[in-house]
């Protein structure tokens, strides 16, 4: 009964943990010295996000703490959930030192360096790009509870070199949580493939499929399924003597074996 008890402290801990480190994600702004980079770098940082809200929603951590059994199977141990902790604690750490270092070139750096300016997804992304962007970001905020972190001010990776190690770090810690719960991988990747759908597709999805490549090879699956099945030729066959009504359907590839009309 103490271990029981002793899981679902550490659960509750781990849930609130996770929604602040998901939400520190918000704060990120990337300078306009990644030029040309800028939109594979926004896209990366949302996929990181976006990856590890997933894997907080397969554990249920963006809701409330659900019965005693079903953590059990979930988490396994009270060891397990510890780790989880210290695994999210240093995803946290590390944009606490990517801020300490932008604060430091902000304090090296003349007021008016051009190099302190920042893009604005909103506004500075490419149409496509942009859309998909919003999408993530609503996918992710939906994952998380509203409450925990406060709103505090954004900082900025002001030179893609910043950026580069601290995104790698991240893509590793999350494989280290996504490798301590396999209980949950089945969940992750129903979610994958339930939500590519409602990403879109065209120039966005072709350069997601290319980061996720990198950094979420359940994603990169998702994306590669749905768009073979997108572009399936599909057969259908009509058997019988007495065939009436009306067949209406969505087709996106070659069609063939069709035979209309009354039977003999």
């Amino acid at each position: 009964m103490a271990e029981a008890a002793g899981l679902v402290v550490g659960v509750v801990a781990l849930a609130g943990l996770f929604n602040n480190t998901v939400k520190c994600f918000e704060f990120v702004q990337l300078g306009r010295a990644f030029g040309k980079n800028f939109q594979s770098s926004q896209l990366k940082l949302d996929n990181a996000r976006l990856r590890l809200s997933r894997w907080g929603k397969s554990l249920g951590l963006y809701g409330g703490v659900q019965d005693t059994v079903l953590l059990q199977e979930h988490f396994g141990s009270e060891a397990n959930v510890k780790h989880a902790e210290a695994l999210l604690g240093q995803i946290v750490e590390l944009f606490a030192e990517a801020e300490g270092v932008s604060n430091r070139y902000k304090g090296w750096t003349e007021p008016r360096d051009g190099s302190l300016v920042v893009y604005n997804p909103q506004t500075d992304l490419a149409p496509a790009m942009a859309k998909l962007h919003k999408k993530m970001r609503q996918l992710a905020i939906e994952r998380q509870n509203r409450s925990g972190v406060r709103q505090k001010a954004n900082w900025a990776f002001y030179q893609e070199k910043q950026f580069r190690q601290p995104i790698e770090d991240i893509t590793n810690l999350v494989n280290n949580l996504d490798n301590l719960f396999p209980a949950v991988q089945q969940s992750q990747r129903d979610l994958c493939d339930t939500k590519v759908s409602t990403i879109g597709e065209g120039q966005g999805i072709s350069v997601l499929q290319e980061i996720a490549a990198a950094q979420d090879k359940l994603l990169e699956q998702a994306i590669m399924k749905a768009t073979a099945s997108a572009g399936k030729p599909h057969h259908i066959v009509f058997s019988g003597s007495s065939n009436t009504g009306l067949q209406l359907g969505h087709n996106s590839g070659t069609m063939s074996g069709f035979t209309f009309g009354r039977g003999n």
